[in-house]
């Protein structure tokens, strides 16, 4: 069993990841801890890399299980970041196809982030078609895997999943972004086809 945190619309790498365990073990009762993608997300856009962040109440050095932690709505960030994917992938092939459910999915005013998170995490998995699968457990198991993927060395994963980007002509290929710019570019079955290559 596959021992990890939610990620926000995750990385490449670790969509993989979940793909490949199958039996996946979310573990909700650890401390939340700050700069992880459980509330970050990084997008493609003309000038590179762009990431998009759901605040929290209480800052983000709060020592809280991470069940506890709310979402702030106070500054509109879900209608922001649904704004930015518009703006940055309505040419990909894709997006049309996602665009009504995503609007759906931002406008899900789920009090505590994990909530959000298992709501994310159900859709990317219906996108994709993927068989894995959910274990509740109630208290603390180990070991956990870490997905060692975080915003600040996301992008130096060795051998990335390679596919044609929307900006890539002005970027260069920007590895192991949000799960969402595969699926944009590629769309939910070559995206498949990609995560688990056989």
């Amino acid at each position: 069993m596959y021992t990890t945190d939610l990620q926000y619309f995750g990385t490449i790498q670790f969509i993989q990841s979940l793909m490949i365990e199958r039996k996946i073990h979310f573990d909700h009762l650890h401390a939340y801890s700050k700069m992880s993608f459980k509330n970050r997300t990084i997008i493609a856009t003309a000038q590179g890399a762009l990431g998009l962040s759901i605040p929290v109440i209480g800052g983000r050095d709060q020592k809280l299980p991470f069940k506890d932690i709310k979402i702030d709505y106070q500054n509109a960030w879900n209608k922001q970041h649904l704004k930015a994917l518009v703006s940055n992938y309505k040419r990909s092939p894709y997006f049309e196809y996602y665009e009504a459910d995503l609007e759906q999915v931002f406008n899900t005013n789920s009090v505590f982030l994990v909530d959000y998170l298992i709501l994310i995490n159900e859709w990317v998995k219906k996108q994709l078609k993927a068989n894995w699968v959910v274990i509740e457990i109630d208290t603390p198991i180990a070991p956990r895997t870490f997905d060692p993927w975080v915003p600040k060395n996301y992008d130096q994963i060795p051998n990335p999943i390679i596919y044609q980007q929307v900006f890539e002509e002005k970027t260069g290929f920007l590895p192991n972004l949000s799960i969402l710019d595969l699926l944009f570019c590629c769309g939910g079955r070559q995206a498949s086809a990609l995560l688990m290559p056989s």
